[in-house]
């Protein structure tokens, strides 16, 4: 497994790579493109130019859990297939795996904090498997679908609201997830915010 981090917090200086409070990598894992979150913008798009990386053979896209932070890129990744599409620039149109609640409306304090793509726009760009059950995506590389919590120390407060069929409940973020890879030393745990 490969880990190319595309955006965070911090910033190469030597590379002049770009940084935001937010998260974007690409694995390669199997013979497999997966890109695990997209951040709040295009960085990680740009960055992935300026280290010389297509993001035209995605494979996979995972979505870590619905916030701003790890969603918003989806808006300029799409508007980048879709000038690809005018172009007659080959893409793949690659699998989203996401908990179902991701895309889901979320406020706190009345601030947006979700995606601003909804599933269904989502569904027109990606094939989309949204899942709360645990799958392999390759043979080391498994989404953790929902991941129960069932210790005294995890956290138990809402996290702003959701809204799910026009009704505003308390959000718990449930759709929090993470990667697991399997190594021959052991588990590497892969995650947005932890």
């Amino acid at each position: 497994m490969q880990i190319t981090v595309l955006v965070d917090n911090n910033t190469i200086i030597d590379r002049y790579l770009l940084g935001e409070p937010g998260v974007s990598f690409l694995i390669r894992e199997g013979g497999k493109n997966i890109l695990f979150d997209v951040g709040y913008s295009d960085i990680f798009i740009t960055n992935a130019r300026k280290l010389g990386i297509s993001l035209y053979d995605v494979d996979y896209t995972v979505i870590s859990h619905g916030h701003i932070d790890h969603t918003w890129g989806l808006e300029p990744m799409i508007r980048m297939y879709s000038e690809a599409k005018i172009e007659n620039i080959y893409f793949r149109k690659p699998v989203l795996i996401a908990h179902p609640q991701a895309f889901e409306s979320k406020y706190n304090d009345n601030k947006a904090i979700g995606s601003v793509i909804t599933e269904k726009t989502l569904g027109d760009f990606f094939e989309m498997n949204l899942k709360r059950e645990p799958f392999w995506i390759t043979d080391r590389l498994a989404f953790l679908g929902e991941i129960e919590r069932t210790n005294s120390f995890e956290n138990k407060k809402p996290i702003g609201k959701r809204v799910v069929q026009g009704i505003e409940e308390s959000d718990f973020l449930m759709d929090d997830t993470a990667l697991a890879y399997k190594s021959e030393e052991g588990l590497v745990i892969i995650t947005g915010c932890s």
